[in-house]
């Protein structure tokens, strides 16, 4: 009797454990995987079939620098969307000078750069369009 009983036991507590681990990675990657808290600071359009969309994280408060997130869509894009697509430019700085004509896109800016591709596609009326990025960065002093 007493070897079953411990058995059970084992069990339940094998058991309680494998479900509080679960649990534990479902909230992490929900964590991970959840879009910014952002809001949409600028949408420009830089040619007839590209937009750019500039977002601002909201969250930190006085203890965290400003972090802007760069975006590149046709011009139906929705802040939800945007959130679930990855940004091309992650700086610290709104108000880097965007241009763009044809299929090129040039940046400039002054400040920190946290993250920057090259490599983004665009959809406009059912057309991939992989749009040339050029980046043109200084640090501030």
């Amino acid at each position: 009797m007493h070897a079953s009983t411990a058995i059970k036991w084992l069990h339940r507590a094998t058991t309680l454990v494998l479900l509080m681990l679960t649990g534990a990675y479902l909230l992490y990657q929900h964590s991970i995987n959840s879009p910014p808290d952002d809001r949409l600071w600028l949408k420009k359009p830089l040619t007839e079939d590209i937009t750019l969309y500039i977002t601002k994280y909201n969250g930190g408060g006085a203890t965290v620098s400003d972090v802007y997130r760069y975006y590149l869509g046709n011009n139906t894009r929705t802040l939800e969307q945007l959130g679930e697509s990855e940004p091309f430019l992650v700086s610290d700085t709104g108000n880097a000078r965007v241009n763009g004509s044809a299929n090129t896109v040039s940046v400039a800016l002054t400040g920190r750069v946290y993250s920057f591709t090259n490599s983004v596609l665009v959809y406009s009326g059912g057309v991939a369009i992989l749009p040339a990025i050029t980046l043109h960065a200084t640090g501030e002093p």
